[in-house]
């Protein structure tokens, strides 16, 4: 994390103090600029852990909302909510993105709630687990993003993105045979998560995986430039038509074969 996103994040605490909640809640910073292995085209990823009470209520959720806006003056900004039920249950399966926060999610604000997970993340990662379970909770994300309509081609370029990466887990889950829990976080970050299946799993990977793990990362790399707000020049633009059609073509393929 360099200077400016610290200083952004200081700017946000503050903002946070003026939210009114019935409950505590926390604020999870995540994703390439927590690491600090990000690039100009990366976004800022939040992980919202707040009571379903709370999350029900119009008002909370648009304060927080708030406290966030101005951060995309520098990059845009990803927020997820959850509560914190689901989120233990979803570690203790060992679901990526929730392992992902328990290694290497950082606190902006509140306290307690992700130190509570990752003290029982410690005593149990490194025992064996149940791969149908984390599957079938795989599969049924997969097919709940499979029957959204999206509004806009930026919509399904996400939607189709959030689609293979499910499955391209789903594979490694069902068919690698020593997974540690680095590489369940990897799974949650797409470089990694590619990375893996092109040259970690190079072996086990089939000619259909292949296609699939470089169709994700054309998706990624195109939901990124697609984010930007700055000028492109003519070669990019061309570009970025060239694979939206590619990426409307695949809505109506991809997602009934993956």
């Amino acid at each position: 994390m360099n200077t400016t996103d610290e200083t952004l994040l200081g700017e946000v605490k503050e903002k946070l103090d003026r939210v009114k909640s019935i409950n505590p809640f926390q604020l999870i910073f995540y994703g390439s600029k927590s690491r600090g292995d990000d690039n100009d085209l990366s976004d800022f990823n939040f992980y919202l852990l707040a009571s379903p009470t709370d999350q029900l209520r119009t008002s909370f959720i648009q304060e927080i909302s708030e406290a966030l806006d101005f951060i995309d003056t520098s990059s845009a900004v990803s927020l997820v909510a959850g509560d914190m039920d689901s989120l233990t249950f979803r570690m203790r399966i060992f679901e990526p993105t929730a392992v992902h926060l328990c290694e290497l999610g950082q606190s902006v604000y509140g306290k307690n709630q992700i130190d509570i997970l990752r003290k029982e993340w410690v005593t149990i990662k490194n025992k064996n687990f149940d791969r149908k379970i984390i599957v079938n909770y795989l599969d049924n994300r997969c097919k709940f993003y499979k029957s959204i309509k999206s509004k806009s081609t930026k919509e399904d370029i996400s939607r189709i993105e959030k689609i293979i990466s499910l499955n391209l887990q789903m594979w490694i889950f069902n068919n690698i045979t020593d997974i540690t829990p680095t590489e369940i976080c990897y799974m949650d970050i797409p470089m990694r998560l590619y990375s893996m299946l092109k040259f970690l799993y190079k072996a086990e990977a089939t000619d259909d995986v292949n296609l699939l793990i470089e169709i994700y990362k054309e998706i990624h790399e195109l939901k990124q430039t697609i984010r930007m707000t700055l000028p492109y020049s003519e070669d990019n633009l061309s570009r970025i038509k060239d694979s939206i059609q590619m990426i409307q073509g695949l809505s109506s393929n991809i997602v009934n074969r993956a």
